[in-house]
């Protein structure tokens, strides 16, 4: 947390530093145009007092030369848009973080509840078919379950533990009846050898 922060920091200085760059660009092109409009106008002055003066000729030496002044001015000056980051936007910075957070935590949450819906939809089926089938069984199990839920999951866990160590010696059985049965096969062709 504190390298971020210390990154914000620096960035933040950065940012300062080519803002306060950007306004001493700006001043400048600001002078620059200033003096050249300044110039144009002294020049302005100039002929004025001139016209005054002077013959035709020297109208038409001034005419081109303010010809040439005014091509040499350019049409509209260059502005320069920099979209930047300051010390101002962090909090909107920070606030966005916040709102993107927690809106992906809210998308997690609202995928969890939808999976959990269906599948909660799925046992409530599955209950109410085996109600359809055996109705005693089923009102036995709710009188169980409603009596003291938290026994009544521990006898659930305690009789499903105990399937799966019948079905287990089961498959055993099975299988040490197939070696044996294979055993006695190949003992009998070894005697009929």
């Amino acid at each position: 947390m504190k390298k971020i922060e210390e990154q914000l920091e620096s960035i933040e200085e950065v940012l300062s530093l080519v803002i306060r760059k950007n306004a001493s660009i700006e001043n400048l092109i600001q002078t620059a145009t200033e003096s050249q409009n300044k110039t144009l106008a002294d020049t302005l002055i100039e002929l004025k007092e001139d016209l005054n003066q002077s013959s035709s000729q020297h109208l038409k030496t001034y005419l081109s030369h303010i010809q040439q002044a005014v091509a040499n001015v350019p049409k509209a000056s260059e502005v320069r848009h920099h979209h930047h980051f300051d010390l101002q936007s962090k909090g909107f910075i920070i606030s966005a973080a916040v709102l993107l957070l927690s809106t992906a935590i809210s998308i997690a949450v609202a995928i969890n509840n939808y999976m959990e819906s269906n599948r909660l939809q799925g046992s409530d089926l599955k209950f109410r078919i085996a109600r359809q089938l055996s109705p005693e069984l089923t009102e036995r199990v709710d009188s169980i379950y409603y009596e003291d839920p938290d026994r009544a999951e521990l006898e659930t866990q305690k009789r499903e533990a105990h399937e799966l160590t019948v079905l287990e010696a089961e498959e055993l059985l099975q299988q040490r009846q197939n070696e044996a049965k294979q055993a006695r096969e190949m003992l009998n062709k070894l005697k009929k050898d």
